[in-house]
């Protein structure tokens, strides 16, 4: 009886051990989910008076890349900002050249995964925003199946969640 306690144990254990092999089989790692390319769906920030501010239109287009070296890039923009007069990229007016830089965010880097709180943290090595540059940034990250969101929670500021969908 001792024999056949001794089996019956082993081979619960190697079930066991099988059945943890295979569920972690199944599971994607927070950075593998992450990682590849989003395209944009929506930007919007929410004031602490409960406004809310699309500020790069109803229909923003962007892309977003995570690569699984730790790099990525974001670029975010109107689709409605006027076309130069002077149909020359470097001859807009100042007026043109201040609808481009309004209606323009793009900023690149490193990233690194903090599982603990769902968030990665980013640091901007170039950005169309100087004040960005060299700086170490915070987004929480929720993704579900081809959805990813990633929300911006300053210290003592509106909250923005920008809202990605994997490309095809």
């Amino acid at each position: 009886m001792n024999l056949r306690v001794a089996l019956a144990a082993c081979a619960i254990a190697a079930f066991g051990s099988f059945m943890m092999t295979f569920d972690a089989l199944g599971q994607t790692s927070f950075k593998e989910q992450l990682v590849g390319t989003w395209t944009l769906l929506s930007w919007e920030q929410k004031k602490s008076d409960g406004t809310k501010v699309e500020r790069y239109g109803t229909s923003p287009r962007g892309i977003a890349f995570f690569d699984a070296g730790g790099r990525y890039i974001i670029t975010v923009m109107r689709p409605d900002r006027a076309k130069y007069a002077s149909n020359a990229l470097w001859q807009g007016t100042p007026e043109e050249n201040k609808e481009t830089a309004d209606g323009t965010i793009t900023y690149f880097g490193t990233y690194s995964i903090n599982e603990a709180d769902s968030s990665i943290a980013i640091n901007v090595e170039g950005s169309s925003f100087p004040n960005w540059n060299g700086t170490d940034q915070k987004r929480f990250v929720a993704i579900a199946g081809d959805r990813l969101t990633l929300t911006v929670r300053p210290p003592a500021g509106d909250v923005v969640d920008v809202i990605w969908k994997r490309a095809e």
